[in-house]
């Protein structure tokens, strides 16, 4: 989905789910981006109403919900709460973002020369993606129900969804869809 290059501009959402708040009198965030699922934590502004669950701009400029930008984290550093919201705003995030999300079917490309990233999806082998293949060869997938109907694939966004928990709890060689702590603590080192 997204290839990050060392040297080059890493990957940023402007946008994030709200996955746990802690911390009086000043307040933070646990956050997961909308795109890349990178996980942060953020300072609250005073007197801000935030709870699990609200999506809240982080990007540049203006906030109104979090002020300044804490630290990158990684699952292990999810606080319990955090870890109990992950999994159903992974699948949120990824039925909201429908459109940015069916654009892996249709861009999705080799790994190595033996596997594809479509193989990297929970329930997608050699047979299946060779159909994925075919289908996009003659039109672009419009949606998520347009990937199930012409290829088969049962719940594309669970499939997606699942993917992403793997790649946030795991150590995946592969990263296909998280933006992971580790591409900004290795980027620091080559500084």
């Amino acid at each position: 989905m997204w290839r990050y290059v060392p040297g080059r501009r890493k990957p940023h959402d402007g946008w994030a789910y709200v996955l746990d708040v802690y911390g009086e009198p000043s307040r933070r965030a646990q956050v997961l981006g909308d795109r890349y699922f990178i996980l942060m934590e953020f300072a609250v502004r005073p007197g801000a109403q935030v709870e699990p669950g609200m999506k809240v701009y982080v990007g540049k400029g203006q906030r109104d919900y979090v002020s300044r930008f804490l630290r990158y984290l990684s699952y292990p550093e999810l606080r319990g709460p955090a870890q109990g919201h992950l999994e159903e705003t992974v699948r949120s995030a990824v039925v909201e973002g429908e459109e940015f999300f069916v654009q892996f079917f249709n861009e999705a490309r080799p790994v190595t020369t033996r596997l594809h990233q479509l193989e990297l999806l929970p329930g997608v082998g050699k047979k299946l993606m060779l159909k994925i293949l075919e289908e996009r060869r003659k039109r672009p997938f419009k949606s998520f129900s347009d990937v199930e109907e012409r290829t088969g694939l049962r719940d594309p966004p669970g499939a997606i969804g699942d993917r992403v928990m793997e790649e946030l709890t795991g150590d995946e060689r592969y990263l296909i869809f998280v933006a992971h702590k580790r591409i900004f603590e290795e980027d620091e080192l080559l500084v």
